[in-house]
């Protein structure tokens, strides 16, 4: 049922009148402005959301989301300029110009402009989403099932084309993803696919222990092994001056408006082309402007306050541009779009024609969210600079188990059992792996959460059309366009590479260096480099290759399984594990013809790169695994109710080096939440531990507190 443009968005708006999306919003954006100012932006919150948005009213989950997405870069803004490191990838090109302000003492005057230059782009980005209704509306609807098959293939194919540099590796993870998505019972055919007799796999991997192992747990695994707190306490001096100059930094951004809105085009462009995000866009559109504005050659990058405003106008534009793919076309640009549309899926949401008909009054309040988080975003940002600030000097022992603690409770809410915490624990090794060899990781996770709805589209397409369906005009223009994308995407990611290499070599460098390329993170292209290895080290055994081995047996595995299967069973699973035995061979014989020494960035975040030794970094590591590994032993044994509190309590006094009753005030908080809020509002049945006969009633997981104090 096709719903009035103007009438859903009276709709949207009444609906976002109440109070409890408004409190959603601001809640969001709360969370989304402070993890600006740590490692992994939205990723973490957002993976949290996920694990508990079963049952949420999408009018509060949808808000909530938005205002962690959107205000990231909000955030991101404030450890980028005071203290020369960007929380994320999306602050980086803000450095050049806002650090050596701060350094100059106008602190004040870079961030009130980068977040008034943040919020008229997030609001461009906005209203470039609700203007693209008109368009995209009859372009979607005559889609068919063999366009969004074709669609669905894209969306995975692109992220893994432009993993720069990272090509063939970007393509396999696309399609272990994939093989990842048919494992578990097939209702169409009643074919157990991949469950190895276990019950737990019959509805599947559920993709939030995944996505909180893939990407949560790895970041907290390198907040530990480096041991490096975000920002040094020396810096902490030049907050105190940021909150005195915000009317200046405003007037600039007022006296530059022809630039906020060329540098907000700039990232709306670039939030439309799958798999760039804000990293990009800040660097095109610093690159732009430091070739065009007056002077900009001989000022930027020595605190000029352009070199501010043209980054920050497109970070917050790119969301408006995200949005419109993943929403329409169920095709994701980035790491937090592609959890976005996960989350969609868990809230009963189809992207694609639902989100432009039935559901038109949801997507109109994705888009009035968009404005209204910028806008508080910016409220927080310039109020509460001085004590945001301090964000940046959490030490990585103190942050890493309370918020470890949450996404094991969030991780455990996917089919509470403990089940999801081993799926946890082996994506997060998986996780950790690919972030240290440079594997990218967003294209597993597209994959996994794509894989369900291309398997029934293709099943669709394929009884109407049979392999015609590759021969349909819309879908051979799907596929061009999709091609042509890649490759212009993949020209820019190199162009801009080349210009940013040049910036900073003409520079110098500023404040911290940017988040280095993923170690080990190599070329899967010929490179030109000089010192290439000889054929003999070409043969050596290396962790990329042992991986690559794996995933070899798995695909084979999977192709002799799948004939035990039934035809409609067995026929995407077989056409996914070809196309992997054959990309695992391009990936040999690339390595093995046109090695390559030099490292390039993928889309992705690296590891932490210190100057500590191999043998303390080995240390850092085993104490990572190890006391996840027993966090999640202890609650296997003795239970949520026991573990949790206790390992939050031991882990701040014994790493953390906190005084004993700051560590005892967090176990009280957590015993807290588990009985107090998972226990007496929403009674979360808890694992029956291994060791229970042995605890009272009460710890045993069996009943609640309050049958215990009805007693």
């Amino acid at each position: 049922m096709e719903v009035g443009l103007f009438d859903a968005a009276g709709e949207a708006i009444g609906r976002m009148a109440a109070w409890q999306p408004m409190l959603a919003l601001f809640i969001g954006v709360v969370v989304g402005v402070l993890n600006g100012a740590m490692p992994g932006g939205a990723v973490p919150s957002l993976v949290v959301l996920l694990g508990f948005a079963y049952g949420l009213d999408p009018l509060i989950a949808l808000p909530l989301a938005v205002g962690m997405v959107a205000t990231v870069a909000t955030g991101d803004t404030l450890p980028a300029v005071l203290l020369g490191m960007p929380g994320s990838t999306s602050g980086q090109a803000t450095i050049l110009d806002g650090n050596p302000l701060a350094r100059q003492g106008k602190a004040g005057v870079a961030l009130s402009a980068a977040y008034f230059a943040s919020l008229l782009g997030g609001i461009v980005g906005a209203v470039f989403l609700f203007a693209t209704i008109p368009f995209a509306r009859p372009i979607v609807n005559s889609f068919g099932a063999s366009e969004f098959f074709v669609l669905g293939l894209v969306a995975i194919a692109v992220v893994g084309v432009v993993s720069s540099g990272a090509l063939v590796r970007g393509l396999l993870a696309g399609v272990f993803g994939l093989l990842i998505a048919s494992v578990g019972f097939d209702d169409a055919t009643g074919v157990h696919r991949l469950t190895f007799g276990v019950d737990y796999l019959w509805d599947g991997i559920h993709i939030v222990p995944v996505v909180i192992g893939l990407f949560a747990l790895p970041e907290f695994f390198d907040l530990i092994v480096s041991d490096v707190p975000i920002a040094r306490r020396t810096e902490m001096g030049q907050a105190a001056n940021a909150s005195s100059q915000r009317i200046e930094g405003m007037r600039a951004v007022i006296r530059n408006w022809l630039l906020v809105f060329r540098s907000a085009g700039m990232g709306l462009f670039v939030g439309l082309l799958p798999g760039i995000g804000g990293s990009l866009a800040q660097w095109l559109s610093y690159a732009s402007a430091r070739q065009t504005v007056r002077g900009g050659t001989q000022t930027f990058g020595t605190g000029d306050i352009r070199g501010v405003i043209a980054p920050e106008s497109a970070n917050n534009a790119v969301d408006g541009g995200q949005l419109v793919p993943t929403l329409f076309f169920g095709v994701p640009g980035s790491v937090g779009m592609a959890l976005f549309l996960g989350l969609l899926v868990i809230l009963g949401l189809q992207p694609g024609p639902q989100m432009l008909n039935e559901d038109l009054p949801l997507t109109l309040t994705i888009a009035f969210s968009l404005v209204l988080a910028n806008v508080f975003a910016t409220g927080i940002a310039l109020w509460f600079t001085p004590l945001l600030t301090r964000i940046a000097f959490v030490r990585p022992n103190v942050l890493v188990p309370l918020v470890l603690a949450v996404m094991t409770i969030a991780a455990f809410q996917a089919n509470r059992a403990i089940y999801d915490l081993l799926i946890m624990l082996a994506f997060g090794g998986l996780g950790y792996f690919m972030k240290t060899y440079g594997w990218p990781r967003p294209p597993i996770i597209i994959a996994i959460i794509l894989g369900s709805i291309v398997e029934r589209y293709y099943g669709i397409a394929t009884g109407q059309y049979g392999w015609g369906i590759f021969t349909r005009i819309p879908v051979i223009i799907i596929v061009l366009i999709a091609v042509g994308t890649g490759f212009y995407t993949v020209w820019i990611q190199r162009s801009v590479t080349r210009n940013r290499a040049r910036q900073e070599a003409e520079m110098g460098s500023v404040g911290t260096p940017e988040t280095p390329p993923p170690a080990g993170a190599e070329s899967d292209t010929p490179d030109a480099s000089p010192s290439r290895p000889s054929f003999v080290e070409r043969l050596r055994p290396t962790a990329s290759g042992v991986f690559i081995a794996l995933l070899t047996v798995a695909f084979a595995y999977t192709l002799w399984q799948t004939y035990d299967w039934s035809d409609e069973a067995a026929r995407l699973p077989r056409v996914v594990v070809i196309a992997g035995l054959v990309l695992v061979g391009v990936y040999a014989v690339l390595h093995l013809l046109f090695p390559s020494s030099g490292r390039r960035q993928i889309m992705d975040i690296g590891r932490t790169v210190t100057g500590d030794t191999r043998e303390v970094m080995l240390r850092r590591t085993a104490k990572a695994l190890g006391t996840t590994g027993a966090l999640v032993a202890a609650i296997w044994l003795i239970g949520f109710q026991i573990a949790l509190p206790a390992y939050v309590f031991l882990y701040l006094l014994i790493f953390g080096h906190v005084r004993w009753w700051i560590a005892l005030f967090w176990m009280v908080a957590f015993l807290v939440l588990i009985y107090g809020f998972f226990d007496l509002v929403i009674y979360i049945p808890w694992i029956d531990p291994v060791l229970g006969d042995l605890l009272p009633d009460i710890l045993k997981g069996k009943e609640n507190v309050q049958e215990f104090l009805n007693r």
